[in-house]
């Protein structure tokens, strides 16, 4: 039974990489949009499919003294993907993607911290390389006059944002089932993020009928099927491992940006990412709770 269900976490996982791959690729068809102006959306319209489907499938009602930790987690998810789509404008797609996946050095502090988690000194090993590729690949920016130095800040702090989500997650999954726990995060982050649109002056439905189309895949496919997987399969396993699911991403958005848009990878990038990789997969098979033996 235990092996069948890692196994199935497994598929799960694996399809959800494949799907949240896309992410940056579709953002990059709509490049008149700001960034908050596609995270709006995308978080709006996968909120909204969530409600149509409770409307026929009532779910158990979530405790009232939870709300404030989902709120938390909407504004973080927020702050994730305006974050995100802010650096995918910024610098490559390859950049913006292998920093994105560095959440898994934010998830383990927290676990050494916070759930005092005694640790496997070749994660201490992870984490520096992690942390050297992300400064190698962020130091190459200090080197060209223009914003892509900005782009990789915001990088960063996606990771940092989606690793306090997976960490909230953790927890709040524990009591609600995925599709209760999506809309209401979904439908905080979408208000939270519409709320930054009024006040950055970012006109919302200012788009056009090709435009909605990629903003629709983007709820669709990286969020209700690549998030709301890891959502749920995060209730089997750590905020670690969940993080460190997409270190694929970057391979695949790479090649898809390279095929769609040539979009090359520079030196620094390859170096870089390649520490970020090595590290990245120190965390994760060393992460103090693995799937279910």
């Amino acid at each position: 039974m235990l092996h069948k269900t890692r196994l199935r976490i497994n598929l799960i996982l694996f399809i959800a990489l494949l799907a949240v791959s896309t992410s940056s690729i579709f953002a990059r068809f709509v490049p008149e949009l700001s960034a908050v102006v596609i995270a709006f959306w995308r978080m709006a319209i996968a909120s909204v499919l969530i409600w149509i489907y409770t409307f026929f499938r009532r779910q158990k009602q979530i405790d009232h003294w939870r709300y404030k930790y989902y709120l938390l987690s909407g504004i973080f998810l927020a702050l994730h993907f305006s974050s995100f789509y802010g650096a995918v404008k910024l610098t490559s797609i390859a950049n913006a993607t292998l920093l994105g996946i560095t959440a898994p050095m934010f998830t383990i502090l927290y676990e050494k911290f916070f759930l005092k988690r005694k640790l496997n000194p070749i994660i201490f090993i992870g984490f520096v390389l992690a942390g050297t590729g992300s400064l190698i690949i962020a130091g190459s920016g200090l080197l060209v006059q223009d914003n892509s130095l900005t782009g990789k800040m915001l990088g960063l702090l996606a990771a940092m944002f989606i690793a306090l989500v997976y960490i909230f997650a953790s927890n709040l999954r524990e009591k609600a089932n995925t599709v209760s726990y999506t809309r209401l995060l979904y439908s905080y982050a979408a208000f939270f993020l519409l709320i930054i649109c009024l006040i950055t002056n970012n006109t919302v439905f200012h788009f056009s009928f090709r435009e909605f189309k990629w903003l629709l895949l983007l709820g669709l496919v990286p969020t209700i099927l690549g998030h709301s997987l890891f959502y749920y399969s995060i209730k089997f396993t750590s905020p670690t491992i969940i993080s460190s699911v997409p270190i694929g991403e970057p391979i695949i958005a790479s090649l898809l940006a390279w095929a769609l848009f040539s979009e090359t990878i520079t030196f620094a990038t390859m170096f870089g990412g390649l520490f970020i990789l090595v590290g990245i997969y120190f965390l994760i098979s060393h992460s103090p709770k693995n799937l279910p033996e």
